[in-house]
């Protein structure tokens, strides 16, 4: 695996802690999941240094998005 393909270089992921970049945070790739711990839904949790098939580089417009579309 390509060390650069993690969480923490993703476009989708917002880190908590330091200047936001800590090592936990969100993957804001999908909608919160509704679960019956968290009911009125929750991004997924995930470590600086995870990574899965849904990577895309930091300060790219994702695939299939228009640029100008994202606020």
């Amino acid at each position: 695996m390509d060390k650069g393909r993690t969480c923490y270089f993703c476009h989708f992921w917002i880190g908590e802690g330091v200047r936001e970049r800590g090592p936990h945070g969100q993957c804001r790739r999908y909608p919160p999941v509704v679960t019956a711990r968290h009911p009125d839904g929750k991004f997924p949790r995930t470590a600086a240094t995870d990574s899965c098939g849904e990577w895309q580089r930091m300060g790219q417009a994702p695939a299939g998005e228009d640029s100008g579309a994202r606020s």
